[in-house]
C-alpha cells in the first residue's frame, strides 16, 4: 500500500529536524522533551508520511523519556491500528524495542501483540509472530504468561490464534527456548501454564494436544500431572458418572506417557475395586470406557500379582456377557441369535487372554473351561466370523468415507473377538491391535476390494460353481441382524476421538 502524501514537505522536514536534535543529544536526549512530545502529537493528526516516520522515531527515544512512556506506548499502539499497511507494519516492528527500554512492559506487550495475530494479512501475521519471538527470547516466562492470558481471556479468534502460536513454539522448544533442557524451573512453569490453559477448554481434543506439548517439554512431569488428575487414591464410586468419564478419558494419556519405570500396577490394583461393581455403573457408555481402559492398561504391562488379582473378576464379567444357552453349530446362528455386545466382549476377551498368559494355570484349573463354557466361547467365535463375512460382502460404493471407516472398524472388532476366542480355547497367541486404537486412514483391498481403484481391469479366472450362484443373485446390502449389536456399538467406534466435551 502507498503512504498518503497529504502533508506538506515542511511537516516531514520538521520531523527530521526534531529527530536530528534528539539523535545528536545522545544520552542527553531526555532534556529535549518538547521535540519528543511534538513527535507524539503528530501521530494524532499527521499525514501518512509523518506517521510512518513517527512509527520508528517513538521507539528510538522511548527510554529517554520515562515520564512520557505511557503516552508513547499508547501512541505506538494507535499506529498499529492504522489502515495503511506500511505504517501499521512499521509500528508493529517497533513494539519490541519499547520492551528493550523497559523490561516491565514485556508481559503487557506480549498480551497486546497476540491480539494482533488474527489479522488477515499473512505478512502482518509474520511480523507479529517475529515480534513475539523476540519477546520470548528476551524473557520467556513473562512473555508466555502474557500470551496465556489471552488464551484464557481473549475473544474466540484471539484464543485460537494465541493457542496455535504458543503450541507451535513449545512443541519445538529446543529450537525456540534454548537452554530449556537444563532449566527445571522453567519446565515446571511451562507445564503449569499448559495445565492452566487446559482448564479453560471443554474440548477433550484440546486437552490431548496440550498434554502432547507438555510431554515434549518434560515427559516425567507431564505423567505426574496426569496421575494427579487421575487420582487413584479416590475410592471408585459407580454412581459418579462425571468422575468415571474423566477417568476413562485420562487413562489412555497416562498409559501413553508411562515408561518401564512407571508400570501400571497402581492402575490395575485400582481396577480390582472397579470390576466387582462395574455392573452398577448406570451408563453403558461409561462401562465401556472402563473396560477399554482395563484392556489398554493390561496391554501396557501386567505382573503376575496384578493378573492374580484381576483374573477372577475378568472371567466372571466375560462369561456374564455371553448367553448361557447358545445354539449348537448345526443350528441357524444368524437369523435370531442371542444378543452379544461385541464392543464389551472385545475388551474382556483381550484382558482375559493377556492376564491368563501371565498366569497360565488359571484357565487350566478344573471346571474353568468346561464343555458348556467352551460352547459359549465358540458361539462368540462363530457369530463374529459370520458377521465379519457379511460385512466384507456388503456394498460400499455409495457409502460415505465415515461409514466405510465405521464398517472397517467393526470388521476389526469382530476379527479380534474371533481370534481371541481361539486363543482362549487353545494355545494360540494372536497379535491383536485393539479396534479403537487402530488408525483407519485407508481401507485395505482385503476388506473392501470395490474401494481400490486400478486403471487396468482385474483379470479373473473361471468362476467356481459357488461364485456363479452368487453372481446370479442380486448383491444384498448389509443389515445388522436383530439384537446382535448393542446400542453401544456406535459409541464404541467413536471412542477413537474420545471427545466428550468435558472441562479439564
Amino acid at each position: 500500500a502507498e503512504v498518503s502524501t497529504q502533508s506538506t514537505g515542511e511537516g516531514v522536514e520538521s520531523l527530521y529536524k526534531k529527530f536530528g536534535v534528539l539523535a545528536d543529544a545522545k544520552d542527553k536526549a531526555g532534556e529535549y522533551q518538547e521535540e519528543y512530545l511534538a513527535i507524539l502529537s503528530t501521530i494524532q493528526n499527521g499525514s501518512g508520511a509523518e506517521k510512518r516516520l513517527c512509527a520508528s522515531f517513538v521507539p528510538r527515544f522511548f527510554k529517554s523519556f520515562p515520564d512520557h512512556q505511557e503516552a508513547a506506548f499508547n501512541a505506538q499502539l494507535d499506529l498499529c491500528e492504522e489502515g495503511e499497511a506500511v505504517i501499521r507494519r512499521e509500528a508493529i516492528k517497533g513494539l519490541p524495542d519499547l520492551c528493550k527500554a523497559d523490561t516491565k512492559l514485556i508481559g503487557r506487550m506480549s498480551n497486546v501483540l497476540v491480539q494482533l495475530l488474527p489479522i488477515e494479512s499473512h505478512l502482518d501475521q509474520t511480523i507479529v509472530k517475529h515480534c513475539l519471538a523476540q519477546l520470548i527470547r528476551q524473557d520467556a516466562r513473562t512473555a508466555i504468561a502474557g500470551i496465556v492470558d489471552q488464551v484464557i481471556d481473549g475473544n474466540d479468534d484471539v484464543k485460537v490464534a494465541a493457542r496455535k502460536f504458543l503450541l507451535e513454539r513449545l512443541t519445538d522448544c529446543d529450537k525456540h527456548l534454548p537452554g530449556l533442557s537444563a532449566d527445571d524451573e522453567m519446565k515446571t512453569f511451562l507445564i503449569d501454564q499448559l495445565d492452566y490453559m487446559s482448564r479453560d477448554s471443554d474440548n477433550y481434543g484440546d486437552f490431548v494436544d496440550l498434554m502432547a506439548v507438555a510431554a515434549c517439554i518434560d515427559r516425567r512431569k507431564t505423567l505426574k500431572l496426569l496421575n494427579k488428575l487421575l487420582d487413584l487414591e479416590r475410592p471408585f464410586d459407580p454412581t459418579n458418572g462425571e468422575v468415571i468419564e474423566q477417568f476413562g478419558m485420562l487413562l489412555p494419556l497416562v498409559l501413553k506417557y508411562h515408561n518401564k519405570s512407571n508400570n501400571t500396577s497402581g492402575i490395575l490394583k485400582y481396577y480390582g475395586s472397579v470390576l466387582p461393581v462395574i455392573s452398577q455403573v448406570e451408563s453403558q457408555e461409561h462401562q465401556l470406557l472402563l473396560m477399554q481402559g482395563l484392556a489398554e492398561a493390561i496391554q501396557s504391562s501386567i505382573t503376575e500379582e496384578d493378573a492374580a488379582l484381576l483374573l477372577d473378576g475378568i472371567f466372571t464379567l466375560f462369561m456374564s456377557h455371553l448367553p448361557e444357552e447358545v445354539p449348537s453349530e448345526e443350528d441357524e446362528v444368524v437369523e435370531n441369535p442371542p444378543p452379544l455386545n461385541f464392543s464389551v466382549l472385545e475388551c474382556l476377551s483381550f484382558a482375559l487372554h493377556k492376564a491368563s498368559l501371565v498366569v497360565p494355570s488359571f484357565l487350566k484349573e478344573e471346571g474353568r473351561l468346561s464343555e458348556s463354557v467352551t460352547a459359549r466361547i465358540q458361539y462368540l467365535h462363530r457369530t463374529s466370523t459370520c458377521y465379519m463375512k457379511r460385512l466384507r460382502r456388503s456394498t460400499v460404493q455409495e457409502d460415505t468415507p465415515e461409514k466405510v471407516t465405521l464398517k472397517t472398524r467393526i470388521v476389526k472388532m469382530l476379527w479380534n473377538c474371533k481370534e481371541l476366542c481361539k486363543a482362549l480355547t487353545s494355545e494360540s497367541t494372536p497379535d491383536i491391535t485393539l479396534s479403537w486404537k487402530k488408525e483407519y486412514t485407508a481401507v485395505t483391498n482385503r476388506l473392501y476390494p470395490a474401494l481400490v481403484s486400478d486403471k487396468r481391469p482385474p483379470t479373473r479366472g473361471p468362476l467356481s460353481p459357488t461364485a456363479k450362484r452368487r453372481r446370479g443373485s442380486a448383491q444384498q446390502v448389509y443389515a445388522p441382524p436383530r439384537g446382535t449389536y448393542s446400542a453401544n456399538l456406535g459409541s464404541t467406534n467413536g471412542h477413537d476421538d474420545r471427545d466428550r466435551g468435558r472441562r479439564y
